[in-house]
């Protein structure tokens, strides 16, 4: 029998998966190259680890009682990993980092400099689009994210929330008026969205028929929203700490509006890279503090 912790890890992770497919890529081995490692270990041990079927694979008795002593291995590679690693001041490489207009420029200025200044070798890569960023693809590491991943191959957590309401400078207020109500509100001019749908779609949802075409200042960049409102260009509904922070107004009109979660997302395949690791740990501690 071979006695390597690779053949158990093979083990673990195709429980896991439920299906060759999967774990082949999780493995980074061929799926043909997983099925015969497979076999030849059942053959070795001389009973079958997993009853198959078209819904996948599902540990027999004999496997589930091999399970927990997997778990138990997987657990102490883990800390051997992180104490082979050393000290995190050692890290060196590439990193990278997608967020959205917003958060990339009021928020992640804020703090990288920290995570700069403790990690001096790492290089940090800050991809900036309010597209959503694919994690399988590698187009990230890390993704900051304002909704719940649903891939089954993502990791995330919830780190925070990020208040929003509506939005004006003091001059414009006085020029046109303070509303007090979503009726009064909409005789004002509201800086909209473009060919992003967020607005429409978040006015739906809270029983408003709204579309873009009916705003007569249109951008998709968000920031120009903010900007066009602190020259006293209309109302904006936005992130409420970088309006408080440009002098704006908010505009109580009787609407509450959700708060956006803040979400950090990375690939299964990668959460145990220290580097990946050490860059969501940072973000969860710091971001929380300056977005309001």
């Amino acid at each position: 029998m071979n006695n390597s912790w690779q053949w158990w890890q093979h083990l673990l992770v195709i429980a896991e998966q439920g299906s060759l497919s999967q774990a082949a890529k999780v493995l980074a081995v061929s799926q043909p190259t997983l099925s015969r490692q497979l076999q030849l270990m059942e053959n070795r041990l001389g009973q079958p680890l997993f009853d198959r079927s078209t819904q996948g694979l599902t540990l027999t008795g004999f496997g589930e009682s091999l399970l927990e002593e997997c778990q138990q291995m997987q657990e102490s590679a883990d800390r051997l990993e992180r104490l082979a690693a050393g000290q995190s001041s050692t890290l060196t490489g590439r990193v990278r980092l997608a967020a959205n207009e917003l958060v990339a420029l009021y928020y992640l200025p804020k703090i990288l400099p920290q995570f700069m200044d403790a990690y001096p070798d790492v290089s940090v890569e800050v991809e900036v689009s309010n597209l959503v960023s694919s994690l399988d693809k590698r187009d990230a590491d890390v993704a900051i994210r304002m909704f719940a991943p649903t891939q089954l191959d993502l990791v995330c957590r919830r780190i925070s929330d990020i208040p929003l309401g509506f939005f004006a400078s003091s001059d414009y207020l006085d020029k046109k008026g303070v509303p007090k109500t979503a009726e009064a509100l909409f005789q004002h001019r509201i800086i909209g969205y473009d060919r992003d749908r967020q607005f429409e779609k978040g006015g739906q949802e809270m029983g408003w028929s709204i579309n873009n075409e009916q705003f007569l200042m249109r951008t998709d960049f968000m920031p120009m929203h903010l900007e066009l409102a602190r020259h006293h260009g209309g109302i904006v509904v936005t992130h409420k700490n970088p309006c408080l922070e440009a002098g704006l107004t908010e505009v109580q009109v009787g609407i509450d509006i959700p708060s956006l979660p803040i979400y950090l997302a990375c690939h299964r395949d990668v959460q145990h890279n220290k580097k990946i690791r050490v860059l969501m740990d940072f973000l969860a501690d710091n971001l929380p503090g300056v977005l309001g």
